[in-house]
């Protein structure tokens, strides 16, 4: 009796060192997720960012050519000019899983907390990005957005039973069925990626460059 109490007892220790030691990690990992954001919001870059009103081609050229960087292309409209008016050009982008700590050769996850949640969960993003014109210059504006996978069982597991609901966040205005909520099955919305849409923005303007970029 007095050695079954016994190993329930190391038993009991072993598992609260356990959960002390995970709840630790997840207090560290929120720690870098803080720190990040602290010091993004220090060097932030206004969004939407304001540039010269440079040639629409050439500021489509380079906007497009700096996405392609992190995500595949699926839709772009050109900056069109009808009667004396510019209309909106706007990229979207296919969602891409997350790159890892393994595939330092990609940046669609920033350094530190987004490249190691992305090696430890799976992740996706999916950017949606509007150049607007503005009087004399150009307001581009960038969003990027995460998703977290949502499996209804786990994966290799033997569970069975209902499955589990869906939320939709898919930000992209259009009603067609090639954009319709199934796209988002199976993810459920974390927001928006600042940290990607910082370096996306701060890649335009060093781009864009040639003359004076101001932040609105």
């Amino acid at each position: 009796m007095m050695q079954a109490e016994h190993k329930l007892k190391k038993i009991a220790a072993i598992a609260a060192l356990l959960m002390a030691s995970s709840l630790t990690g997840c207090r560290a990992f929120s720690r870098m997720e803080s720190q990040q954001q602290a010091q993004l919001v220090s060097q932030e870059i206004q969004n939407p960012v304001q540039v010269p009103m440079l040639d629409r081609s050439l500021v489509m050229d380079e906007i497009s050519d700096e996405v392609d960087d992190y995500f595949r292309i699926a839709r772009e409209e050109q900056i069109r000019v009808v009667d004396s008016v510019a209309s909106e050009g706007w990229i979207e982008t296919w969602p891409r899983i997350g790159s890892t700590v393994l595939e330092p050769w990609h940046h669609d996850s920033t350094r530190g907390f987004e490249k190691l949640h992305a090696s430890l969960q799976t992740v996706r993003r999916q950017a949606k990005v509007r150049i607007i014109p503005s009087g004399d210059s150009y307001l581009i504006d960038v969003k990027v957005f995460k998703e977290l996978e949502d499996n209804p069982t786990p994966i290799r597991g033997g569970v069975s039973g209902k499955y589990l609901r869906h939320d939709n966040a898919l930000d992209v205005g259009f009603e067609d069925d090639h954009w319709s909520s199934k796209q988002n099955d199976g993810w459920i919305s974390m927001g928006r990626d600042i940290s990607l849409e910082q370096r996306i923005l701060s890649n335009i303007v060093r781009r864009l460059s040639g003359a004076d970029v101001t932040s609105r």
